[in-house]
């Protein structure tokens, strides 16, 4: 360990110290027997089951001095979902991105994932997504408890979301005292290919000598063989450039279309060991760690077409100015396939002291650290082989896919080298946390309570890109003579069925090859010798050939961060109605340093060829460059519950959030360009980057009319200021010639957002109906939000990236020994990505996906179940501006599982 955390963990440890050392108070053990006796002659009835879990989440909500909503295990070892962020999505205002089909990343009322904290038992996790966001694929839902969303702030919670915090606790073993063991196993069968594989997790607790000491421990495997078909359009750009000799004005032009077949094997090993110690019936202390390694490989076979305005004859333009049919000439009819073979880890380690040091005075401590590595392997590899060809391209039927006609692949054809490359990015992230809470009872009217306390956090973010030495990917496609490759390469894809969900006659058959075979082949003499200059390549092959090679402009960004915070609890009775009141101010103060590699800017010397215009001088090296940023945040809150009666609840919340700026974004690296001393322009990112900063309102109304049925509605507006938009900034640069003035384009804080919202949310139990239709439930909500920005176009009112409205209906029967769920979840249109200048907007289309799942026991330990995931095959599509501008169509496919479960 470096010499600097070795110092911040003697900093924390001492303040640590000096927080317990105020009460003098041993740690020996103060129970009685008779404490004991106590404790063991209680009763302790746990609910299982859908309807447990429901009560259990009504009751968090009910309880909270926060808005929050919450989901629980229906019982040890069992989440509601097989993915944490598909069991989130349940929740009003929650929806998610998927991968792979499955839930990777989560949107709270209309803010993406950046704008969102997810904690795991109070605490920061590292994540492999290169920014702040937290990829939910590397948790195993076995090994979850519960979650929490809250959606309002107080001075206690931990800064960082705008949107909300997610904290997501597991289970641990004084949480049912003695021995627990379960275990299921499952076979998971993916529609799309066709084959079934194996999943299993088990967990065994226990607690010793009086329940002072318990030890837990669980473990998760997970594996799905998988695929996925996709018709992909990169964009569509404006352009004037004649068709045929004719001019259209402006139009938009299709950049290309591709047909894409994903085969993906995703697996995942991971667990926990938690153990706990009671010395005294005051007095809890738990050790935890936590381990997720997940491996994604997949096989990209990809049949490309690639669009030229200048290759077009017969054009065709829509009413809304987009090229729907044209032939193309003079092209080449191609092949490309990527393959790739990635690995993510995690790895989690925690402390923590529960102490209730007196009647009046509870302190928590908590020291924790985390990694997360993305190791891309040997990269992935993008190769692509081809021969000239002519075909059609026809979107005028209306179809979600185009027709392609062209002449097919026959034996005898020979398909020449094109781009060959492999690249990938290594991610590492670290996080070192400590924190003290501290809660205070008084009695000083109508003041019962002050929370206080001081939080900790060092995070370091590494990024580095790596790829094939240049110019060796593209030497072979660019030789005045392409090289042919072996005939025996080549074999036939057959994607029986692609894109069998979407309308549209694609194409099933097209030539592919193994990526590792053509760059085998690459580096052999036979086809160097065939190169214009053959010794380039020789050289490279000397050093590394075709594998990644780290590029020099790696950077790491360091964030320290310190945090003291006070929370004053009021309470009291109006006209006989209940009230509390939660008033904190959180103060922060953030401290960031970027460090990287770049070529530096030496001089800028007068151009010979080009008066008036100036010529950067760079070094021939890379040089390390580092810059420092520093800012301060108060924070206030207040968070107010009126109980109109005891079923009916008002509430109120003001509070100041704040979302720092993606740690990707905060590289120093930057390059500065030639041109005229009055018009220079360079680019970078931004280390400078302020945090964005939102006011709050949030008002609702719940009725808790029985037990686990309520109803509520919530409306909530959200200010952001200093929202990221990309934007010039004059800088002075001086060098041995002069002063100058450059334009940099970078990220930059410009821009500010108002989010109005309203959700609606009703859970009702049929109690009241005769049996067995007592076991019937419902559960229902819905999310509107609409945005408006500084940075609307042209008068245009443009949404915030990810806002979007979403609606949720669950239907559930438990009776008995049955257990049966239907879950229908929709996502509205939303903005993917804001429009360019030569391009508009992307967006994704209304998302809706149908889930089931049931089981039955067969004895009061043993159960059988089954789930389906995506039953009803819907598509994932994205398109441009207009409806037929499409960009995207993807089919994952429905996914089921069967298995059995056992408890004991």
């Amino acid at each position: 360990m470096k010499n600097g955390k070795k110092f911040k963990l003697s900093y924390i440890s001492s303040l640590l110290m000096l927080n317990l050392g105020v009460s003098g108070i041993t740690w020996a053990s103060e129970t009685t027997n008779e404490e004991n006796e106590a404790d063991h002659d209680t009763e302790v009835i746990t609910v299982t089951g859908i309807r447990g879990s429901l009560i259990n989440s009504v009751g968090i909500k009910q309880d909270s001095s926060n808005v929050v909503d919450a989901i629980s295990a229906e019982d040890i070892g069992k989440f509601p979902d097989q993915n944490v962020a598909e069991s989130l999505q349940r929740i009003t205002g929650v929806s998610i991105d998927r991968s792979g089909g499955e839930g990777q990343l989560i949107t709270v009322r209309g803010m993406g994932p950046e704008f969102n904290s997810v904690l795991l038992n109070g605490r920061t996790l590292a994540t492999t997504s290169g920014g702040r966001a937290f990829s939910f694929d590397v948790l195993a839902s076995e090994l979850i408890n519960g979650a929490e969303v809250y959606k309002t702030q107080n001075a206690s919670l931990q800064e960082g979301a705008i949107g909300a915090t997610v904290d997501i606790s597991t289970v641990k073993p004084m949480d049912f005292p003695g021995f627990k063991a379960v275990g299921s196993i499952k076979g998971l069968y993916d529609d799309m290919t066709g084959k079934m594989s194996p999943q299993f997790s088990g967990l065994v607790s226990n607690t010793f000598d009086d329940d002072k000491f318990g030890v837990l421990a669980s473990f998760s495997h997970y594996k799905r063989e998988s695929r996925y078909d996709q018709a992909n359009t990169a964009y569509y750009y404006k352009t004037e450039s004649d068709l045929d000799g004719q001019n259209f004005g402006e139009i938009y032009f299709p950049q290309n279309f591709d047909q894409i077949a994903q085969t993906e094997t995703r697996e995942r090993n991971s667990g926990t060991l938690v153990l706990q110690y009671k010395p005294s019936k005051n007095v809890t202390v738990t050790a935890d760690a936590l381990y997720s390694d997940f491996n994604v490989q997949y096989r990209q076979d990809v049949f490309p077409m690639w669009f030229e305005t200048g290759n077009v004859r017969n054009p065709v333009i829509d009413e809304n100015n987009t090229l729907v049919k044209a032939d193309f000439v003079d092209s080449y009819i191609e092949t490309l396939v990527r393959q790739s073979d990635a690995d993510n880890k995690l790895k989690a380690f925690g402390l923590n002291l529960d102490w209730q040091i007196n009647e009046n005075w509870g302190l928590t401590a908590d020291i924790n650290t985390s990694k997360a590595e993305h190791d891309p392997g040997k990269g992935w590899s993008d190769v692509v082989a081809g021969r000239p060809g002519e075909y059609n391209y026809d979107r005028t039927s209306g179809d979600l896919v185009p027709t392609m006609t062209f002449e097919n692949f026959k034996d005898g054809d020979v398909l020449t080298a094109g781009w060959a490359s492999l690249q990938g990015t290594r991610v590492e992230d670290e996080v070192l946390e400590a924190k003290i809470d501290n809660d205070y009872f008084v009695e000083m009217g109508a003041l019962v309570k002050v929370g206080f306390g001081v939080h900790y956090s060092d995070r370091t973010l590494g990024s580095t890109y790596a790829e094939t030495e240049n110019p060796l990917p593209w030497i072979y496609a660019d030789n005045s003579t392409r090289i042919p490759l072996p005939a025996g390469m080549l074999t036939t894809y057959n994607a029986d069925g692609f894109l069998s969900g979407g309308s549209g006659s694609p194409t099933e058959f097209w030539p592919t090859l193994n990526s590792d075979d053509l760059f085998a082949f690459l580096g052999t003499e036979e086809a160097i010798a065939q190169l214009d200059d053959p010794d380039v390549a020789r050289d490279i092959f000397t050093r590394a050939g075709f594998a990644i090679v780290d590029d020099p402009t790696a950077y790491d960004v360091n964030e320290e961060l310190m945090s003291l915070y006070t929370d004053f609890y009021f309470e009291g009775d109006v006209n006989e109605m209940p009230w509390s009141v939660v008033a904190g101010v959180r103060y922060v103060k953030t401290d960031s340093t970027s460090k990287g590699n770049q070529v530096a800017l030496l001089n800028l010397v007068e151009s010979n060829e080009k008066p008036g215009e100036v010529r950067a001088i760079t070094s021939d090296d890379y040089v390390s460059v580092e810059i420092g940023h520093s800012y301060s945040n108060v924070l206030p809150s207040l968070n107010g519950k009126l109980e109109i009666t005891d079923e009916v609840i008002a509430r109120f919340a003001w509070s100041k959030s704040l979302t720092r700026p993606e740690l990707s974004e905060m590289s120093p690296l930057a390059n500065y360009g030639d041109g005229p001393t009055d018009q220079l322009f360079g680019s970078g990112s931004n280390p400078k980057l302020n945090p964005f900063e939102s006011t709050n309102y949030d008002f609702s109304l719940e009725w808790y009319y029985q037990e686990g049925s309520y109803a509520a509605i919530a409306g909530f507006t959200k200010d952001v200021d200093g929202y990221l938009g990309s934007g010039e900034t004059e800088e002075t640069v001086t060098v041995p010639s002069g002063t100058y003035t450059y334009k940099m384009s970078r990220p930059i804080n410009e821009d500010n957002t108002k989010i109005d919202g309203f959700e609606i949310a009703v859970q009702h139990m049929f109690t009241e109906l005769p049996s067995p239709f007592n076991g019937l439930g419902v559960i229902a909500n819905m999310t509107f939000v609409d945005s408006e920005s500084t940075a609307d176009e042209g008068g245009a009112k443009l949404p915030l990236i990810g806002l979007s409205d979403s609606q949720n209906l669950i239907l559930f029967y438990e009776k008995d020994e049955i257990q049966f769920r239907i879950a229908y979840n929709n996502r509205d249109r939303f903005m993917q990505s804001k429009p360019q200048s030569w391009r508009d907007g992307h967006y994704v289309d209304d998302y809706k996906q149908v889930d089931i799942s049931g089981s039955y026991d067969l004895t009061e330990n043993l159960t059988v179940f089954f789930e389906g995931i995506n039953i009803t095959n819907e598509l994932y599509i994205k398109n441009a501006e207009y409806a037929n501008q499409t960009l995207t169509v993807t089919e994952t496919g429905p996914r089921y599982s069967v298995g059995i479960r056992g408890n004991f």
